[in-house]
């Protein structure tokens, strides 16, 4: 069963994204191994006399396997295929190896193998460093705060028992109980593309349909004349291929993923500004500082709790 995933956005001109002037962003951590099949990114304003080259490797330096995408110019997207395999525990990295300098609000998809695993980073390094007013930029310091965004975005979908951001389930096995309706692993559902009972293709509106609140909690309605009737009994008897999860990490937990990697960034690092987590510090400069730790149970918890997966 394969998935697909979004890449990490970048606002505006491409210039001034260009590795290694910027460190590369981590687009997804992976705690199975996998396949990397197919990557796509796309402009809203083409290069002009020039093109963009963007990669997704295995190592952030670029030393890893990996597959480049350029897209030339006068174009808008392009897209390329690739068999790179994915060590348990590795990740992806994009990085933007040559831009034209008019190209402009780059954004991208990727497709692996293997859905499960697969932890989207919830925020960016450019949030956590305007929420924690960091400014320039620091190679070694900016590797620290993406490895804590990767972290945490991996704490808190662990969780949540389920990947956020809009992502394609090819191929997923579901058993049925023999009742009107089945849920499929990830939600909401965004729209299914294909859906089989016992081998049997059926056709949606006809043979099985969902309501925006189906949609939300995961749930098909298996239908005959407009009518609810029952699934066939069995185990991995329906087979469905559906896009599920938000096209953008939902507000709250992007939120709650920035204060929690800022929160790690100022218990080791004195900022000169405000300190989010500081509980309180001393006057002296040898003085020392205490943090509330209960950030994670007071504020991430009850904005990751609407978003918890309560079907497996």
């Amino acid at each position: 069963m394969g998935d697909r995933g979004s890449t990490p956005p970048v606002p505006g001109l491409l210039t001034g994204f260009v590795t290694p002037t910027v460190i590369p962003l981590q687009v997804a951590y992976f705690s199975v191994a996998n396949l990397l099949t197919r990557a796509t990114f796309r402009l809203t304003d083409p290069p002009d006399g020039g093109s963009v080259t963007v990669s997704l490797n295995t190592a952030s330096d670029g030393s890893g396997s990996g597959i480049s995408v350029v897209i030339a110019d006068g174009e808008r997207f392009a897209t390329v295929t690739g068999a790179v395999a994915i060590a348990a525990g590795g990740a992806l990295y994009q990085r933007i190896t040559a831009e034209s300098g008019s190209a402009m609000n780059l954004s991208g998809e990727y497709e692996v193998e293997v859905s499960a695993g697969v932890a989207t980073m919830l925020t960016t390094l450019a949030i956590v460093k305007l929420d924690a007013g960091i400014s320039g930029t620091d190679a070694d310091r900016d590797s620290v705060l993406t490895e804590w965004i990767s972290g945490v975005s991996r704490q808190m979908q662990d969780w949540m028992s389920r990947s956020i951001v809009l992502s394609t389930a090819t191929g997923e096995k579901i058993d049925s109980d023999g009742g009107i309706s089945v849920h499929t692993h990830h939600y909401p559902i965004v729209s299914v593309a294909s859906l089989e009972e016992a081998g049997t293709a059926l056709a949606e509106g006809t043979d099985f349909e969902f309501t925006e609140r189906d949609m939300e909690i995961g749930q098909i309605v298996r239908i005959s004349g407009g009518d609810p009737v029952a699934w066939s009994r069995g185990r991995r008897i329906v087979t469905v291929t559906y896009t599920h999860g938000w096209e953008a990490v939902p507000a709250s937990l992007q939120q709650a993923a920035t204060a929690m990697v800022t929160v790690r960034y100022f218990e080791t690092v004195q900022s000169g500004k405000g300190w989010r987590g500081l509980s309180s510090k001393g006057v002296e400069p040898a003085a020392s500082a205490t943090y509330d730790k209960e950030i994670w149970e007071r504020d991430i918890i009850p904005a990751m709790t609407p978003y918890r997966r309560m079907f497996v």
